[in-house]
């Protein structure tokens, strides 16, 4: 096949609560959305999980934009015959990982036929607490976000709920003067993803919660290195952070192989990049950051994504609703 036109869109649904975080507050999440259409008249979505701004990860919307731009004047009219040759074709886009995942989440649909699935998913609370905490029915794992409440939280609901696994997210902003807290909060938790800005693989946190790479999972090689580090056992897998689908299925078989276990992470994601994230997450060794349709917005591109059913979320082939879409 080959890839003829590539179209930019905007939806920006607004969040069923706000998203509050160490770094930032949220009431709507802008997305962009890229359409691919081939010379046969067939068309495939990708879902760009960048921010507008680079509170999070240096490449924003607008430099996802860009770079595709200039990467699809390089393939345009390239004659694809199978999914190597598509990951052959996306090389220049190795240093840019989230325009590079965004490129792959079509590419992947081009060349396989998704699949209907089952997965539990994970309850996150983002300083919404008292909304969130009773709706645990079929939940897999308790993701809570940090705040200056975290210990009663954490306490409450590991005494309400023991057989959930817990873990909480404080986005690199954790100092020496929390390591009390820590402390106290290591019987609780499963995991805390990166509590500092840096890790040390030589450094002993042994007596903190077992900490989960997250901001630092960026490549293999870089995660091979700090799980050198008895105390960091688990790794938070991020497609557009890694660089898409196919480097999250090499980075898992490798990781597992190695006895250290995996955790698909998700990012405020609209259907399309959430049926993917569930879809991967079927691999993992905790519940992923999958969350049930309507969770965080009360509309969303496509349907049947993630609906609870028989205590576990169901996720249909994902078709997004262009007509919900801004083209820019």
């Amino acid at each position: 096949m080959r890839l003829t036109d590539m179209q930019f869109y905007l939806y920006e649904p607004s969040f069923t609560h706000p998203i509050r975080t160490p770094k930032v507050t949220m009431t709507h999440r802008k997305t962009l959305f890229v359409k691919w259409t081939n010379d046969q008249q067939q068309a495939w979505f990708g879902e760009c999980n960048a921010f507008d701004t680079a509170w999070y990860h240096h490449e924003t919307i607008n430099d996802v934009m860009h770079v595709l731009k200039v990467w699809f004047e390089g393939v345009r009219g390239l004659d694809l015959k199978s999914f190597e040759e598509a990951q052959q074709c996306v090389a220049t886009l190795n240093p840019y990982p989230a325009a590079r995942a965004t490129v792959m989440m079509a590419l992947y649909q081009m060349f396989h036929n998704l699949e209907s699935f089952h997965v539990p998913m994970t309850l996150t609370i983002n300083g919404d607490f008292t909304q969130r905490m009773m709706r645990l029915d079929g939940v897999g794992r308790i993701k809570i976000k940090w705040t200056s409440q975290m210990l009663d939280q954490v306490k409450m609901l590991a005494t309400m709920y023991p057989d959930i696994p817990i873990s909480t997210d404080a986005n690199q902003t954790l100092t020496e003067a929390d390591t009390k807290t820590l402390k106290r909060l290591k019987p609780y938790l499963a995991f805390i993803e990166e509590p500092f800005e840096t890790l040390d693989v030589q450094k002993d946190y042994s007596h903190l919660p077992s900490i989960a790479l997250d901001e630092q999972a960026t490549r293999l090689t870089t995660i091979e290195q700090l799980t050198q580090n008895p105390d960091i056992k688990t790794v938070v897998l991020k497609p557009f952070r890694l660089g898409g689908i196919d480097r999250v299925l090499e980075a898992m078989h490798v990781l597992q192989s190695n006895r250290i276990h995996v955790v698909i992470g998700g990012m405020y994601e609209c259907g399309l990049s959430r049926y993917f994230t569930a879809w991967l997450s079927q691999w993992g060794d905790y519940a992923g950051d999958v969350t049930p349709e309507g969770f965080y917005f009360e509309q969303d591109v496509t349907n049947n994504s993630g609906r609870l059913h028989n205590g576990q979320l169901y996720f249909e082939p994902p078709v997004v609703n262009q007509s919900l879409l801004l083209p820019l």
